[in-house]
């Protein structure tokens, strides 16, 4: 770790309202929630301990790194990446979990403070759920800093509270997706991790998500950060959208991307592999917390979901939120095209 390097962002608390708002959608947080740069991303307390240390983590040329917002197509991207830097090796991509090969950076700062205490004490198995049972014994970063090369690296970070020379050392790959997606895909997460203790309904997390009140939001300035870094040679942007649009030709560019030659059959092995009925039954990937659970790890795999969990005024409250944040910037989803939105 690069020593020397002191945090260029500010990070406070939330207001005690705010973190009312927060905690009423999430379960197990004792700690205040903060808030990280001007952008003012939203994090677990905790993560003051380890900002420092994830901002200060060297970056080495032969990374590959994977940086979403939660709920965009980060598993399916992990995945379509392992295996094209590893030689299509389906074999070990079955039998060896994800969250081994492609660990997630920030981890260790997002589990709840009382779930700490259960994972130590084996509770309901929780340990098992993405490397759980690793993460509270040692932080993630730490892992990942004496990992052997060549790293595959997962999180939900920005890019501004990333090391600062990231892109100008490592492959990065950027996925973005529809925010009222993620928002509903969100919240299945938060059920399935929650369990019985689940108390917050699809609205109240859409009130959260919207006033920029869950972890790593706000969603579109976490992607417009990287939208504005897109032409750069060492970042590939993606929408989820067009993944699920033309999965062969999305593995192509990612392909091109990473310097790596794929067959038209190694392609179409892949597109069968991730195909998405079959991809949510591999257990490496799909690593949902209990046998039974019936809310998924990997969940659908679909665009335009939202407009069944979202009634009337959340659809337009929906339509407003985009609206209002998007139109400062060229960022455009293929979900929502600015130009053919009616301006509110």
């Amino acid at each position: 770790m690069t020593p020397g390097l002191d945090l260029p962002y500010a990070i406070t608390n939330v207001s005690s309202e705010e973190d009312k708002i927060i905690k009423k959608c999430l379960v197990g947080y004792t700690r205040p929630f903060v808030k990280c740069g001007k952008q003012g991303y939203v994090m677990p307390g905790v993560f003051k301990k380890h900002a420092e240390a994830i901002y200060n983590l060297r970056v080495r040329p032969d990374d590959v790194w994977v940086i979403t917002f939660p709920r965009s197509g980060t598993t399916w991207s992990q995945e379509l990446v392992w295996l094209l830097e590893n030689n299509l090796d389906f074999n070990t991509a079955r039998e060896k979990p994800l969250f081994e090969r492609f660990p997630m950076l920030e981890i260790t700062s997002k589990i709840p403070e009382i779930a700490v205490e259960l994972i130590k004490a084996d509770f309901m198995n929780l340990g098992s759920f993405q490397g759980l049972n690793e993460a509270v014994k040692t932080p993630s970063w730490k892992t990942i800093e004496e990992a052997p090369s060549p790293r595959f690296i997962k999180t939900h970070l920005p890019l501004s509270l990333l090391p600062p020379d990231l892109l100008n050392t490592a492959k990065v790959v950027y996925v973005a997706r529809d925010p009222r997606d993620v928002c509903v895909s969100y919240y299945y997460l938060h059920k399935m991790v929650a369990k019985n203790l689940a108390r917050a309904t699809m609205i109240n997390f859409w009130e959260a998500f919207r006033r920029d009140l869950l972890p790593w939001c706000p969603i579109i300035e976490h992607t417009n950060e990287a939208w504005k870094q897109r032409s750069h040679p060492n970042l590939h942007f993606v929408f989820y959208e067009d993944l699920i649009k033309d999965l062969p030709y999305e593995i192509r560019r990612m392909s091109e991307f990473l310097g790596r030659q794929t067959t038209d059959a190694q392609v179409k092995q892949l597109a069968s592999f991730l195909n998405f009925n079959t991809f949510k039954k591999n257990k490496s990937v799909n690593n949902t917390t209990g046998d039974n659970n019936p809310v998924q790890f990997v969940r659908k795999g679909e665009a335009g979901g939202w407009k069944s969990h979202f009634d009337d005024k959340m659809t337009l409250q929906a339509e407003e939120f985009l609206i209002e944040r998007l139109k400062s910037t060229d960022l455009e989803y293929p979900s929502f095209p600015m130009r053919e939105t009616t301006t509110l």
